[in-house]
């Protein structure tokens, strides 16, 4: 579940990477759910990550802003979602580091990890 404002968005989402090696670029497949599937999903043994995403535009650029929650809380990371021909983008003045090619950040490891192996890279973050 996504939230993105006082909405709620139900969505699995797949991101196969485009080099194995790399998780800066992926290609992304989202099947949307209604609550009703969510909610017959949700009885399933998962590994959840879940989160509140807000929109933020800075120069020039739209970021989704994810505030993640849970086990996660204090992890908040900015994603910008390009074409596989558009350059990589520098860094915004308002983020601490880009993460954008560091596997610890990707939802699969964040979704897995271990508490302490979260607690390590939440205050690795926020240095």
């Amino acid at each position: 579940m996504i939230e993105e404002g006082d909405e709620a968005l139900y969505k699995l989402c797949q991101k196969v990477r485009v080099d194995e090696r790399d998780p800066r670029v992926v290609k992304i497949t989202n099947i949307y759910l209604s609550t009703s599937e969510f909610d017959q999903l949700s009885v399933t043994p998962a590994a959840i990550v879940t989160k509140s995403r807000w929109t933020l535009s800075a120069a020039g650029v739209n970021y989704a802003i994810d505030e993640f929650k849970g086990r996660h809380v204090g992890l908040v990371l900015a994603e910008v979602e390009l074409d596989e021909h558009s350059p990589m983008l520098a860094k915004p003045s308002f983020a601490v580091a880009d993460v954008s090619g560091d596997e610890e950040y990707t939802g699969g490891w964040l979704a897995e990890a271990e508490d302490t192996d979260v607690r390590r890279l939440i205050a690795r973050s926020t240095r």
